[in-house]
């Protein structure tokens, strides 16, 4: 996987990729996942749609 990167990283365009899209897709999954353990911990769901559910029986 290293060579892969390292050949990538020699080119213009595959260079362009490694400093704008893979960061772009780290905090994107890393977002995702931060909204995924809020939701657990906060709401006790798994999906924005639980959380409306239960919301909606409440009331």
């Amino acid at each position: 996987m290293a060579v892969v990167l390292q050949m990538l990283g020699g080119y213009g365009l595959g260079r362009l990729v490694l400093l704008l899209v893979v960061p772009v897709l780290v905090v994107a999954f890393g977002s995702y996942v931060g909204v995924l353990v809020a939701l657990q911990s906060f709401f006790g769901a798994s999906s924005w749609e639980e959380v409306v559910d239960s919301e909606s029986d409440e009331s």
